[in-house]
């Protein structure tokens, strides 16, 4: 889960790509550019935590991913792939190992919205390629083609892999600069549904993310997903995206 923005960004490269002078890090009446420009090569990694409560019992997942950026494309669009580095599952006091797992390949475009997915090998025994495409798109947060306020919002469909010739809806909104550490960040909540099947099943995903100002680059998010569909039926779970130890560039 996921999610990943990149290092190396200058207000200026910003503005440019979004096609307007406007500042970054302006004051809370002023509009912000938010936006990314990631180089190939770039490399970032982060440590998701979900809990679940699967028949009363309480259970924790953790895992490490670095995402790397393969190439940008003439088009500007990124490809990304996301390496899983295996994790841990906690669950009655146990403690088992996550071993690495297939990597995925994600193409982006430079809002940051997923425009294809692809696993290496689609043998998870718990989460189908498109609901595994569902994660992606719950864990990128999708950034807006114009400069926003505080309380801005913007609308973003993509089709939905899961359910053919119907869209995932996913609403953004900008809530205004915070900081972290000391650092300024943009705090953005989005909202990501969907239809899981043809009988009414849906998905909803809530999301508060923090991007560093500085940077475009996620720092961390907490997230809420009801009615994910898996394998052995519809997952429900609480949890976090944090980056790890800095790394040279980021995605």
């Amino acid at each position: 889960m996921n999610h990943t923005l990149s290092l190396g960004l200058t207000s200026a490269v910003c503005a440019l790509l979004a096609g307007t002078a406007g500042p970054v890090g302006a004051a809370e009446d002023q509009a912000v550019t938010l936006c990314w420009s990631p180089k190939a090569g770039d490399s970032v990694r982060y440590r998701t935590t979900i809990k679940l409560d699967i028949g009363g019992n309480d259970i924790v997942v953790e895992q490490n991913r670095r995402h790397v950026v393969r190439r940008i494309k003439d088009s500007r669009d990124v490809v990304i792939v996301v390496e899983e580095e295996g994790g841990k599952v906690i669950a009655g006091g146990a403690e088992n190992a996550i071993p690495a797992g297939a990597p995925t390949t994600i193409t982006l475009d430079k809002s940051n919205k997923v425009l294809e997915f692809q696993v290496e090998r689609d043998d998870n025994p718990y989460l189908s390629a498109a609901a595994q495409h569902l994660i992606a798109l719950i864990d990128r947060i999708v950034l807006p083609e114009k400069p926003v306020k505080p309380g801005d919002s913007w609308t973003t469909e993509v089709d939905n892999p899961r359910v053919k010739g119907r869209k995932v809806n996913i609403k953004s909104v900008y809530v205004g600069e915070d900081k972290a550490d000391g650092v300024p960040v943009w705090k953005i909540k989005q909202t990501v549904e969907a239809d899981t099947d043809e009988s009414g099943g849906k998905l909803k995903a809530e999301s508060t993310a923090r991007l560093e100002a500085a940077t475009g680059q996620l720092l961390d998010a907490e997230q809420t997903v009801r009615g994910l569909p898996g394998n052995m039926g519809p997952v429900d779970w609480n949890g976090t995206i944090k980056r790890m130890k800095a790394e040279s560039g980021g995605a």
